[in-house]
């Protein structure tokens, strides 16, 4: 009898024994179900608004790059591209977000000193830690790229290209108006738009509206090489007195070429208008970046063979762009948002992204590691010949959409359409730039 009840006894601590294990091993799977869904965290979200999109020559180069970077790094940074047509409209855009505190995470400010906007208003994000956590990254860029988007000994931008700009010029009208090839001086400049006018052939393409980006290369290099003072009047960063003899001398040449050497549509037209004109064929010379040399060979912008009529050349009195540029800046507002965007932003510039970006498009690598290599001077000769040209450049100066204050920057637009059509003269132009820029503390 005694063993029959201890045999019970010892069934039922078993029993319990087994539902206490089993209820122990169900208390795990739940909690390591738990730790399973706390480490797969959702994607931290960063907001990059582009427009390098639609049309624009660069959206190839950046679509490319998120595809790329999505396929590495989606699982952990979702990031949300707000496509801005037009770089006007980004601009302005940017600086009604400044206004509310409220930058997205990246803002490409290459082209316009968006850059000090920004640094004087809000709190940008300090690249030097992480330049010094990755010396290969900081490499890819010159130190005078670095030294140029610096403030206060600290990194704030870099850029993503170097940009060597010319003028582009249509060897088949040329050689129609009897020219053999681009023009040394400024007075034999204006001698070729003459002959060309002569010859039936408009000579330019400009523009005035989203500041007249065209035709202020040609106002640029004007002054810009226009001696010594001329040049550092170019060279200046914020210029709040452009009432000087240089300055006067281009803007009254440059009411000129808008009167007698352009297309009707200048007045009031845009960048596309003035691109337009000259992959028609209707206009001899175009300024311009060497971002435009694919646009030559694709069928889509112009006529089939056109790429082969177009030569290139740096600017009358051996004038070129060719500054320190500015760039992407990061305005996370903590840090592992700055972190994530710091890690695109090193993916759409190191020397990997700077190589597939002169593959696609013939963006020149603002990295000094970096040259073009045979096959790519053989498959791209235009960009090849700006290079080698840019060495006789005597003169060399920054665009002036990233030089000058943005409000006087907008004020060309408002400006170019009455000095083209003599509504204003040279003086009162350059009274209104004045009245602009003296609005900036």
């Amino acid at each position: 009898m005694k063993r029959i009840i201890i045999k019970k006894i010892m069934a039922c601590l078993l029993l319990v024994f087994l539902i206490v294990s089993a209820a122990g091993c169900s208390s795990k799977e739940v909690a390591n179900n738990n730790n399973d869904k706390d480490s797969k965290k959702e994607p931290i979200t960063i907001t990059f608004p582009a427009f390098q999109v639609g049309v624009n020559s660069g959206a190839p180069v950046l679509k490319e790059n998120i595809r790329l970077f999505n396929e590495k790094y989606g699982d952990e940074i979702k990031v949300i591209v707000e496509e801005i047509p037009g770089d006007q409209a980004y601009v302005d855009k940017m600086k009604i977000l400044l206004s509310a505190d409220d930058l997205p995470d990246l803002v490409y400010a290459g082209g316009y000193n968006l850059l000090d906007l920004a640094a004087d208003n809000v709190e940008l994000v300090d690249l030097t830690p992480y330049f010094e956590e990755d010396p290969k990254w900081k490499a890819c860029f010159s130190e005078a790229d670095l030294q140029f988007n610096s403030r206060n000994g600290k990194y704030y931008g870099i850029p993503e290209e170097k940009q060597p700009v010319g003028y582009f010029y249509n060897k088949e009208l040329f050689a129609k108006a009897g020219l053999e090839g681009p023009a040394n001086t400024w007075d034999e400049f204006f001698n070729q738009c003459e002959t060309l006018k002569a010859a039936g052939i408009t000579p330019l393409s400009m523009d005035t509206a989203d500041s007249g980006w065209v035709s202020g290369l040609w106002l640029g290099s004007i002054v810009g090489t226009n001696g010594e003072v001329g040049n550092e009047f170019m060279n200046t960063y914020n210029v709040k007195d452009y009432d000087t003899e240089e300055f006067l001398e281009g803007i009254t040449k440059l009411q000129k070429m808008f009167k007698e050497y352009t297309t009707v549509d200048a007045i009031g037209g845009k960048y596309e208008n003035a691109a337009n004109n000259f992959l028609s064929g209707k206009t001899a010379m175009m300024a311009n970046g060497p971002w435009m040399i694919p646009d030559f060979s694709n069928p889509e912008k112009a006529p089939e063979g056109f790429a082969e009529k177009i030569g290139v050349a740096i600017y009358p009195d051996a004038g070129m762009y060719d500054a320190p540029m500015f760039g992407y800046f990061v305005a996370s507002k903590d840090k592992e948002h700055a972190d994530a965007t710091v890690k695109l932003l090193k993916f759409l510039t190191n020397e990997e992204a700077q190589l597939r970006a002169l593959n696609m498009i013939g963006r020149i690598p603002p990295s000094p590691q970096l040259e073009l290599d045979e096959d790519t001077k053989e498959n791209k000769p235009l960009l090849a010949k700006l290079i080698d040209l840019s060495h006789d450049a005597k003169y060399i100066y920054p665009n002036i959409q990233s030089a000058w204050y943005p409000n006087v920057v907008d004020r060309l637009s408002t400006d170019y359409p009455g000095l083209g059509m003599g509504d204003i003269t040279p003086q009162e132009f350059i009274d209104r730039l004045n009245e602009s820029a003296n609005k900036n503390e």
